[in-house]
């Protein structure tokens, strides 16, 4: 008689239970994501560039590394791979354009995450009277423990004025406005304050372009994660160095001066936004 009572008891908790419940283990973790962007200058000596990232506490503390100004060397690979295989990371490579018959430069993104649909993107090319590059975006899908995110890692032109920086940019907007899921946009966006005649004139201090990117990214939903103006580089305090995100939250950003590098590193978080609260009800 018990067995019985027992059976019907457990029948009737399935079939109250909420159908298609999913255990609360399976949401997306709130816990942060450690995030670096970092232009390494073409540097190619792996053992030192391992070295002082691991110093700085940078790699492999990051769950995320954004690198640009990325050396292949012929019979050599490149270095992002070379540096991922050091540090137990997964990592995306692509090419951009050649340096000379021996080495191409290109973009990165390493991961503690495997790294899913990496595509190129090829953006504006800009006639810049000499040393005109085919510049590109790399994007990657990552499954994180926060969550599917995107992430985009872009170097732009450097003699180019604000309008032509925002079309350069404008093939990642295209790209990532087709995915529902959170963003992330960051790297070498050159946004220095001189405007160009030419593509080759700099006058020196006489635009903002920081402030046209700021504006442009805040009309597509991003917020930036380095809040003033803070240099990112060793020259003149230039602010060339950004990261975006739209849908995510971005916690607070430090600049790191490195010795491998004229750039300095960004260094956040980038977490899920928390829960909206309801209102308690009277």
């Amino acid at each position: 008689m018990f067995a019985r009572l027992f059976a019907i008891g457990c029948a009737l908790l399935l079939w109250g239970a909420t159908p298609g419940a999913l255990p609360s283990s399976t949401a997306p973790s709130s816990t942060p994501l450690r995030m670096v962007s970092l232009n390494l200058a073409m540097r190619e000596d792996i053992d030192t560039i391992a070295a002082e990232l691991a110093e700085r506490r940078l790699v492999p503390g990051a769950d995320l590394v954004l690198l640009q100004e990325v050396i292949e060397r012929d019979g050599g690979g490149d270095v992002a791979s070379r540096l991922a295989e050091k540090t137990g990371l997964h990592a995306v490579f692509r090419p951009a354009f050649a340096l000379d018959t021996h080495r191409t430069m290109g973009l990165a993104i390493l991961s503690r995450e495997p790294l899913e649909e990496p595509h190129v993107l090829r953006l504006k090319q800009f006639d810049l009277s000499f040393r005109s590059r085919h510049r590109i975006a790399l994007g990657v899908a990552i499954e994180t423990p926060a969550g599917r995110i995107m992430v985009y890692n872009v170097h732009l032109d450097t003699r180019i004025n604000i309008a032509d920086r925002v079309e350069q940019l404008s093939a990642v907007m295209s790209d990532l406005d087709a995915s529902p899921d959170p963003v992330v946009v960051g790297g070498d966006f050159n946004t220095n304050d001189n405007l160009w005649l030419f593509h080759t004139i700099p006058i020196p201090f006489s635009s903002k372009q920081r402030n046209g990117l700021l504006r442009f990214m805040k009309g597509k939903g991003f917020q930036s994660a380095i809040t003033g103006h803070v240099a990112t580089h060793d020259a003149l305090g230039m602010q060339l160095d950004w990261i975006f995100v739209r849908g995510l939250d971005a916690g607070s950003t430090a600049i790191q001066p490195m010795a491998i590098s004229d750039h300095h590193a960004l260094v956040t978080t980038i977490s899920r936004p928390a829960p909206a609260q309801s209102a308690p009800g009277r």
